[in-house]
């Protein structure tokens, strides 16, 4: 079905000002695709907090297509990040469709460069390689590069992904002028592949701090985009910000 593809999306591939220091101001971004009368509505959300800096992204389904049971995800990050790099600290997630649910969530230990924690009801402990990341610490990676011009063609990564360790390059595909709820907006489009045919792609808009303004998903030729509809600064001493719609 269209929409747990929509939200698989997501799950496993989803921002906002620029400050001297690199570091991305709190926000809120909202996106939405539409397909079929129902609106897959993507709320993505970061904070500083004292223990480091935390993004989450939640979604639901708007329209008739929740007649059939609950569809929705929540993802969440904590990391910080000390100029150049992200240092992953904690990540979950959780899944609902009408099948099934899943949760899985997991701590970073450096010190012995080991990631514990559970999916579902099963625990696990394994391995990881210095720099790995998950979905949304890379998104936050990927802005922090963009900002700084370090990232010029290609950047490899190591995601986390409940319980399994997947190796992405992300190339950069140049500048592309795009039309959206904002306004129109100079962006930088990223596409993410791994060994498989499935490719998703970011384009960052620099007058936002390099935050994603379109996300899309292509794969068996067929193409889903999600766009931005609103935006909301969170930090009152990070400057003027352009105006949500």
């Amino acid at each position: 079905m269209r929409w747990i593809i929509l939200i698989s999306l997501l799950l496993c591939t989803s921002a906002a000002w620029a400050t001297p220091a690199t570091e991305i101001p709190a926000y809120v971004a909202t996106y939405e695709a539409h397909a079929y009368g129902n609106t897959l509505v993507v709320v993505n959300t970061l904070r500083h907090e004292p223990e480091g800096i935390r993004m989450t992204m939640d979604a639901h389904i708007v329209g008739f297509l929740r007649i059939l049971g609950d569809f929705g995800f929540s993802r969440g990050s904590l990391f910080e990040f000390e100029d150049p790099e992200v240092r992953l600290l904690e990540t979950r997630m959780s899944q609902i469709t009408p099948r099934r649910e899943r949760e899985a969530e997991a701590q970073l230990d450096w010190d012995a460069n080991r990631a514990r924690g559970r999916v579902n009801d099963e625990p696990f402990d394994m391995e990881v390689p210095p720099g790995t990341q998950d979905f949304l610490s890379s998104l936050y990676l990927t802005m922090t590069r963009l900002m700084e011009g370090d990232f010029d063609e290609v950047l490899t990564v190591d995601l986390l992904e409940r319980n399994r360790l997947r190796s992405y390059t992300m190339e950069n595909r140049g500048e592309e002028r795009l039309e959206t709820q904002l306004g129109t907006l100079d962006t930088i489009r990223v596409a993410r592949q791994n060994s498989s045919d499935i490719e998703v792609s970011g384009w960052f808009a620099p007058d936002l701090g390099y935050l994603p303004v379109r996300l899309q998903y292509e794969a068996d030729g067929r193409v889903f985009q999600f766009e931005i509809t609103a935006l909301e600064r969170l930090d009152p001493t990070a400057g003027p910000a352009r105006a949500s719609q």
